[in-house]
């Protein structure tokens, strides 16, 4: 019974092969076959090219037509950016002097440079720094060492630790605008020159000591640059805080500080709001003991970000989160940003969201790349409690590279 059963079932699929073959209209459905995985029920994943910087990004698109991110995240690639914004020098003072052995009242200093770039950090660069006496002859050069990528992708090059080696070789003692010029060994290309003025302040209370001193750069030509841009986080998402900061001169606490943002002349939000909003101090300027002896020669950068203030960006970002933000992008015109210490105003800058969405850049802004869309923006000084060289940044700007086009407040 079975094999009849075997021989029929036989003869039953060579009839419908027959068939098949003789018709050619059997159609064969494959099972449906789903990619398991997270994905965004409004966006998808594509990538692309910044129009702005021609780098390759990632982009979270909106399904819906018209809704592409007004900006993109930005990343460095393996072609080193210079952040002209990062350069400094720091004088380091030693309280002895390599040229009076013996004596430990008589202070002297080198010069510490760094600055960073926006790189990728794929290869070691090969930078060394030559520097100058005010009468222009070589005094001595070192060779700058290379960090590790910050959080912020930036990369850090910097003077190897003075200590137990130019403090003890090089250093001097005098005073006056002195140069330096940092190059790239490989290609023999100047990557910046510049010059910096360095003055000294007493640190002494009551014994005399007339060869003590602590020297410091002049750093006043800061007071009148200000920025607005983006953190370093992906932006695509949306519903994103603009950071806004500007430099004070002397030390001050961040609870004296705050900030407040005026849209059409209505306040919009102020950094006292709380939930997201506040005053952070981000970097500073210095020498060695200013903030204890002379706080007139103290420089701090600080910043200010509103949680009511945001970018929406055509994010796929929850906008329940964020009930009374008023977003940027959606309303185009001028903004202003007051700073207060101590609800007495001390600062302001001013912006301008165009019709796209975007930040209006000012035109000098070209001279100088700061990454994730930051610009830089003239900042108005108010007040008389900050003394301060007020046209220093004419000329001396960047360390004698002042940005054609700029003008302060």
């Amino acid at each position: 019974m079975k094999r009849n059963s075997i021989a029929i079932l036989t003869v039953l699929m060579a009839l419908a092969f027959e068939m098949s073959a003789a018709n050619a209209q059997i159609t064969i459905k494959m099972p449906d076959i789903s990619v398991k995985g997270k994905r965004d029920k409004n966006n998808v994943t594509i990538t692309g090219k910044d129009t702005t910087t021609g780098k390759d990004t990632t982009t979270r698109k909106d399904s819906n037509p018209g809704t592409e991110n007004i900006y993109k995240s930005q990343r460095p690639t393996s072609t080193p950016v210079f952040l002209k914004n990062s350069i400094y020098i720091q004088a380091i003072t030693h309280n002895e002097y390599w040229k009076m052995k013996g004596k430990s009242d008589v202070s002297s200093w080198v010069p510490r440079l760094k600055f960073d770039h926006f790189y990728n950090n794929d290869k070691r660069l090969n930078y060394t720094v030559e520097y100058f006496n005010p009468d222009g002859s070589a005094w001595f050069s070192e060779t700058l060492e290379q960090g590790n990528s910050a959080a912020d992708r930036t990369v850090r090059f910097e003077s190897p630790s003075p200590y137990g080696g130019v403090l003890d070789t090089k250093s001097t003692a005098a005073t006056g605008l002195f140069g330096f010029k940092i190059t790239d060994q490989d290609t023999k290309q100047v990557l910046f020159q510049g010059k910096f003025k360095v003055g000294k302040f007493s640190t002494e209370n009551g014994r005399p000591a007339p060869n003590k001193f602590d020297f410091f750069v002049d750093q006043d030509w800061l007071m009148p640059y200000g920025m607005i841009g983006f953190h370093h986080s992906d932006i695509e998402i949306g519903g994103i805080p603009p950071e806004v900061s500007v430099w004070i001169k002397g030390t001050v606490d961040a609870a004296e500080l705050e900030g407040r943002i005026f849209y059409k002349d209505q306040q919009l939000a102020s950094t006292k709001d709380g939930n997201g909003s506040g005053v952070s101090d981000y970097d500073e300027r210095s020498s060695q003991f200013a903030a204890a002896f002379a706080p007139q020669n103290y420089w701090k950068r600080w910043q200010f970000q509103w949680n009511n203030f945001r970018f929406d960006n055509n994010g796929g970002f929850n906008r329940d989160y964020y009930p009374q933000a008023h977003y940027a992008d959606k309303n185009p015109g001028g903004y202003v940003v007051k700073i207060y210490r101590n609800g007495t105003q001390i600062r302001e800058l001013k912006f301008t969201i165009a019709p796209d969405g975007r930040f209006v850049v000012p035109g000098y802004s070209g001279q100088i790349f700061l990454p994730y869309h930051r610009i830089i923006l003239p900042v108005k000084v108010i007040g008389s409690a900050e003394k301060w060289n007020a046209t220093a940044w004419t000329s001396e700007s960047f360390y004698g590279n002042p940005i054609p086009g700029f003008t302060a407040q």
